[in-house]
């Protein structure tokens, strides 16, 4: 039996090259590049919303790319050929490119009993497989997942779509370019200028709000114009009851509904606010696989903007600026029914979202929408008091057209 393994290293990259061979009485044997399981951030015990751990495998075939767990890798099988596979978490990755791509990929699990916090508990990890004929030859990446780093390698090997090593979530499309040519290079330019990815975060979160300003006066304009006209909208509907269908009054009466829903749609309000779901879906992928927030310190106790605040100070901040936020946020509605569901929206519908989605969010992210609920306050207090003088045309119509003086004669 013979089997001989060739590492050739590169001392300022994270790649390097694997050649694998394998006889019997010279003989080739059929043997498997294995990867796993043992890889990640081991500090790191429990998945949440925005941790994932163990390490799940990652696979790119001819048509996508497939991430799998050990939960599912008895469900999964990647057809081939593959053109890499490998370990990730939520920073890092370990990935053999197969310098002809592999038929096929195997799993396997493993579980392992550990005390995490006072308890026991199971967790399962995976490895996987490639296979190798009589000699094979490997690129191999251990590193960071950072988009300039992946970007330079994938085109070293001629484009096999190394960039969704990063896992950019729903509308990676849209997502991608905004982080790699916009969002990242902003965060680090800021760091170089102050030394803090926190202040970074702040500045970011200031700007991109100013840009957005315009859309939310728009938007602030558009819900206060269909505010003002639904007593007029209860009156017509009150109007149309008991009219039959062929009434001309009741043709009429709709005809005036539709100018006015034309006139204040609160869905065309909340259109220019559907416009930054982009930007700060891309910055909530960012602060949740940046390696750069990674143990990265901000102020006081807050010693790693990829980690929970554990003393929950800023997901309360959070949920108060949000509270303040969404009370000075006009309704698209004054209708004293709707009582009951805008006390729900204020207050409960806050406190629901924080303890869910925010309560042990990374700091970096809770702190990015935290100043931007907290800029958001502070431009809906201009808008409003910019507005609060100025008659909205729904309020002009209102107002009964002044008739010229008649002059009496003689």
């Amino acid at each position: 039996l013979r089997v001989q393994k060739a590492f050739t290293f590169f001392g300022d990259r994270y790649d390097f090259r694997l050649s694998i061979s394998a006889t019997r009485d010279n003989r080739p044997l059929e043997v498997a590049l294995v990867l796993g399981p043992n890889f990640g951030d081991q500090s790191i015990k429990r998945s949440d919303t925005y941790t994932k751990t163990p390490p799940i495998a990652i696979v790119r075939t001819q048509e996508k790319t497939a991430r799998i767990s050990a939960e599912k890798a008895h469900k999964e099988s990647p057809q081939g050929p593959i053109a890499w596979a490998g370990i990730e978490d939520n920073y890092f990755a370990l990935v053999a490119i197969p310098k002809t791509p592999a038929a096929g990929v195997s799993f396997s699990t493993h579980e392992r009993k550990e005390t995490i916090e006072e308890e026991e508990v199971t967790r399962r990890f995976i490895a996987l497989s490639l296979p190798a004929r009589e000699s094979e030859e490997y690129t191999v990446f251990a590193g960071p997942k950072d988009p300039q780093v992946l970007e330079a390698l994938d085109a070293q090997l001629g484009g096999v779509n190394l960039e969704d090593v990063i896992n950019y979530g729903y509308f990676s499309s849209v997502v991608k370019p905004l982080i790699t040519w916009v969002l990242l290079p902003a965060l680090q330019g800021l760091h170089r200028l102050t030394g803090n990815y926190g202040v970074g975060i702040i500045v970011v979160t200031i700007v991109l709000n100013l840009f957005f300003y315009p859309l939310r006066r728009s938007s602030t304009i558009r819900m206060r114009k269909a505010s003002a006209l639904q007593p007029k909208m209860r009156e017509l509907q009150e109007k149309m009851k008991g009219l039959k269908k062929n009434d001309p009054k009741l043709q009429e009466l709709q005809m005036e509904q539709l100018r006015l829903m034309k006139e204040a749609n609160p869905l065309a309000g909340c259109l220019p606010l559907l416009l930054q779901l982009p930007i700060f879906w891309a910055m909530f992928v960012l602060l949740t696989v940046s390696l750069d927030v990674r143990q990265a310190p901000f102020v006081g106790w807050i010693d790693d903007l990829s980690s929970p605040d554990r003393w929950h100070v800023l997901p309360i901040l959070m949920c108060l600026s949000m509270i303040v936020s969404t009370l000075l946020t006009p309704a698209p509605s004054n209708d004293p029914s709707q009582r009951v569901q805008r006390f729900m929206m204020a207050y409960l519908m806050p406190i629901l979202l924080t303890y869910l989605f925010f309560w042990r969010a990374p700091s970096g992210l809770v702190l990015y929408w935290m100043f931007s609920n907290l800029v958001g306050i502070g431009q809906q207090l201009l808008i409003n008091r910019a507005l609060g003088a100025v008659p909205l045309p729904a309020e002009s119509e209102k107002q009964p057209r002044k008739q010229p003086p008649v002059s009496a004669k003689g």
